[in-house]
């Protein structure tokens, strides 16, 4: 069964959308796939939210419907052929906005919420004060569902830093974060900050949010304002900028008098910022006896008390400890309880394998392509599941696409044979423009991002296949244990929480930006076992992900097929010595560093070797010396392998590096990028091969190389002897048993 989410405008800064992110993120936990569907999806988010027109929903399905303000969407809800159900994140009320066009859809919101009540199976406020709103409004069956943070998300690390420095400076400094509206009393806010000012002449008053310059009210702000220093509207800001305001903050401050549940509020206590807020409707509840809740906006006390907060360090450390305290309720665990109580009886639970497995456990093997593809981990995935076929009922769960960089459908879908797996492909319903993608990494690598941000790049990067994740949640009963290949795709990272009770992870994981998103955590937290290629791997997940599932170092087996290096060279016309290189060839493989490399290492040395690429082409790889053979098949691969002066590794971002071990099962030495961790170490142990870091010591390496290729060879063939699949398909078996004998204790 699918638990969908209907929401009227999916976009940033919206927090009904975030808390719809949210509650799929539960619901994933939960076993439960589905979708977010929306009137207004914001440019660039179609990967996470679909046009409402397009839901249909089956009858055993969920759809949740947000509810805000007055929507079209009420009335669909109550038409859908489904289970229905609504989430109240209450309403301002109209009083605030007499006169002004919002006060209809306000008046009409409210009526809306009583007219759904009949036709719903379930009713959750993300507070017990919209929930009494709920039950006043005649709903049956409500719950309340807290919403949640995750803290690390407003961790000190995560502030921009070109923010704090801006907004360094003398104090105390109050923080307000809300859109600018009328029944958010700013002009209260501008009251206190007039107090503080008499007793604190260089306070400042810090507002984030978006406002109307041109408004009525924004105009009366304007005139309350005029004479006082120190009042900044700093606007929308990014989430970095966000967290820069809120750490820079001596005291969080709200005089709101209508609040269904307030979201910044729980954000400043992550910050570490305390707490002074009117006690109007659900901000009670939600401080829950932390920070300071006042019933009367008595100016001039409350400066002294902002400023005591701010600088009586007892007080302030009492105040952050409770805060800190009511933080965890707050927590995506806790949240989760509550859900699973609201959704007991309406949402049937996952299905459940057999209770008495058969001698041949039945496994998906998820991973984002298969077959006749370029790419180490899918190459990974299919020796695995070959080697494993005698010993598991495999079924490979993947998509139909081949190219990488823009996912299009080139297999059918449906059942085939590929080897001796049986493989069940699903299409991918949105292409990627991969122009458009990379602008959207350089956006959001390098710094800290809100969950949206991070789920919209899960989303680009795909591939979307909702028929392979509907797949997945709904036939748990036909697998008794799962096996993830690599980390970074969307089958994946939303895959693999649907069933981490029974999955292990091939992470396939380097040192790369996206390592350090946090969506990531389920994936890398969540399974039962990392089956991890190297412990330089194993290491840098514990930097980025403390808390990862248990960790086992498996690698993969090598075989080295009979090799006859004429056989290349006179099927592909190669003369001479050669450098060899095998796989995608694309910047992200560092290509275009090996490229510039090798043309100054022929324009010094007229005996230079000549560059043979093997593999598909994303980019120009034309050059003097440089022949581009394609792709090539397995004979002719170990044919090459066995034959070249080295192997170069030109890549940054290697968890394993499979072109490594089997150049070093053909007794051929490699010739690595010095700036992965995984390549060196490779070479660290084996002894043979060497490490380049720039054009100098790629030219010395090559060299070293060819002094000693014969002493380093034997050192490789050496090596590949440790990696072998009789080894590796024992680790596999050993963890599916286990899960298996857990799963059916």
């Amino acid at each position: 069964m699918a638990v969908h989410q209907l929401i009227p405008s999916f976009g940033p800064g919206d927090a009904s959308g975030q808390a719809a992110l949210h509650l799929q993120l539960l619901l994933r936990r939960m076993g439960h796939a589905g979708d977010i569907y929306a009137e207004e999806v914001a440019g660039g988010l179609q990967g996470l939210a679909r046009h409402v027109f397009t839901l249909k929903p089956k009858p055993d399905d969920l759809v949740l419907y947000h509810h805000g303000i007055a929507s079209p969407l009420s009335g669909r809800l109550m038409h859908l052929d489904c289970k229905r159900g609504v989430v109240f994140h209450n309403i301002s009320p109209a009083r605030f906005y007499r006169d002004t066009p919002l006060e209809h859809a306000l008046v009409a919101g409210r009526a809306q919420i009583a007219a759904m009540a009949p036709f719903l199976d379930v009713s959750i406020g993300d507070s017990d004060f919209n929930g009494a709103e709920l039950r006043v409004a005649g709903h049956r069956n409500v719950h309340t569902v807290q919403l949640f943070i995750e803290k690390e998300r407003f961790a000190a690390s995560v502030a921009d830093g070109k923010k704090l420095a801006e907004l360094s400076g003398p104090g105390p400094t109050l923080v307000s974060v809300s859109r600018v509206m009328p029944h958010k009393r700013f002009e209260d806010l501008l009251a206190l900050h007039r107090e503080l000012l008499r007793i604190r002449p260089q306070a400042r008053l810090l507002i984030v949010g978006g406002y109307e310059p041109g408004s009525r009210y924004f105009k009366l702000l304007q005139r309350e304002m005029k004479d006082l220093s120190g009042v900044h509207f700093l606007g929308r800001l990014s989430h970095p900028e966000l967290v820069a305001v809120y750490r820079s903050a001596s005291v969080f401050v709200s005089m709101s008098e209508h609040e269904g549940f307030s979201v910044p509020i729980i954000e400043a206590m992550a910050s570490e910022v305390p707490v002074l807020a009117y006690a109007a409707a659900a901000v009670p509840e939600t401080l829950g006896g932390a920070g300071i809740a006042f019933d009367q906006k008595r100016y001039a006390f409350l400066a002294e008390l902002a400023v005591d907060l701010s600088e009586d360090r007892d007080l302030r450390k009492a105040v952050l400890e409770g805060q800190a305290r009511r933080l965890q309720h707050f927590s995506p665990a806790a949240a989760q309880v509550s859900l699973a109580r609201a959704l007991e009886g309406v949402v049937a639970p996952p299905p459940r394998p057999r209770k008495a497995p058969a001698k041949r456990p039945r496994v998906a093997l998820v991973v984002q392509r298969y077959g006749e593809v370029t790419g180490g981990a899918e190459s990974h995935a299919a020796q695995v599941a070959e080697h494993l076929a005698p010993h598991w009922d495999v079924t490979v769960v993947t998509t139909c696409a081949k190219n990488h960089l823009t996912w299009e459908n080139a297999f059918p879908p449906g059942e085939e044979r590929v080897g001796r797996a049986k493989v069940l492909r699903f299409p991918v319903t949105r292409t990627r423009n991969i122009h458009a993608f990379n602008g959207l990494s350089r956006q959001v690598f390098g710094h800290g991002n809100e969950r949206l941000r991070e789920e919209q790049w899960v989303a680009e990067q795909g591939p979307l296949s909702p028929g392979l994740i509907d797949h997945l949640a709904t036939t748990q009963d036909a697998y008794d244990g799962y096996l993830f290949f690599t980390y970074l795709y969307a089958p994946t990272a939303w895959g693999l929480p649907l069933v981490a009770d029974r999955a292990m992870l091939v992470p396939t994981a380097h040192d790369e930006p996206p390592i350090r998103f946090g969506v990531y955590a389920d994936v890398f937290n969540r399974p039962r076992v990392l089956m991890c290629n190297t412990p330089e791997e194993v290491d840098m997940l514990g930097r980025f992900h403390p808390d990862h599932a248990r960790a086992r170092v498996v690698g993969v087996g090598v075989e080295a097929l009979p090799a006859v290096p004429d056989r290349f060279r006179a099927k592909y016309g190669v003369h001479g010595r050669y450098l060899l290189y095998v796989g995608r060839l694309e910047p992200g493989k560092g290509v275009p560093d090996l490229l510039t490399f090798h043309r100054k290492l022929r324009a010094k040395y007229q005996d230079a070797p000549e560059l043979v690429l093997a593999g598909e082409a994303n980019m120009d790889v034309s050059g003097e010396g440089v022949r581009h053979v394609g792709r090539i098949s397995e004979q002719d691969k170990h044919d090459a392998l066995a034959g070249a002066l080295a192997v170069v590794v030109p890549s940054k971002f290697e968890s394993l590096s499979l072109l490594t071990l089997e150049a070093f099962a053909q007794g051929t030495p490699v010739l690595v990028n010095g700036h992965s961790d995984v390549l060196v170490g490779q070479v660290e142990r084996s002894g043979a091969g060497r490490v380049y870091r720039g054009l100098a010591s790629f030219i010395e390496g090559l060299r070293e190389v060819g002094e000693a290729r014969d002493v380093m060879g034997q050192r490789a063939r050496i090596y590949a002897q440790r990696h072998t699949w009789p080894q590796v398909v024992a680790a596999y078996r050993e963890e599916m048993a286990r899960i298996v004998e857990e799963t059916h204790r």
